[in-house]
């Protein structure tokens, strides 16, 4: 599903601020019961961070949403994106990575170094707040690694 954008919001992206704060009037827009299941959103980029598009790729459990850089990145493809983000929430309200989280983020960062489009940062979302893997320092950690694996679940642990 994708998610259309209007004028008064802030389509240019400088901050995991500003990427929160064009996400959560969308997620909230979900029904409440819809908002105790994990959503999986991509934002695609073009060169000066603009956003391009928005769209739900993904609606999950209560725990669990199925992460596919396959995907992701073919949705990437098709829109001509320079950079994306990918972003999911924890509906018990917890913004602590989990373990397949990060595992599913380093698989995200070397696909797009593969494919050249750039993942500027993941969050996990709450109504209210939110955590960013770049600047909690996650993507540094995830330099050093090098590895492919198109599929992944993202689980609250």
């Amino acid at each position: 599903m994708q998610i259309r954008l209007n004028q008064k919001q802030n389509l240019h992206i400088q901050t995991s601020s500003d990427i929160f704060h064009l996400l959560q009037p969308a997620f909230l827009r979900q029904s409440k019961l819809d908002r105790d299941r994990e959503h999986l959103w991509l934002m695609c980029l073009d060169h000066s961070q603009t956003v391009r598009t928005l769209e739900l790729l993904g609606l999950g459990t209560q725990q669990t949403v199925l992460i596919d850089a396959m995907e992701v990145f073919h949705r990437a493809l098709i829109r001509r994106a320079a950079s994306i983000v990918v972003a999911h929430n924890h509906p018990a309200g917890s913004l602590k990575p989990s373990r397949s989280d990060i595992t599913a983020t380093e698989k995200l960062v070397e696909a797009s170094r593969f494919l050249n489009i750039k993942l500027l940062d993941h969050l996990i979302i709450s109504e209210t707040e939110f955590y960013s893997f770049k600047d909690g320092g996650e993507f540094e950690k995830m330099q050093t690694r090098k590895f492919i694996m198109f599929n992944s679940v993202l689980a609250m642990e």
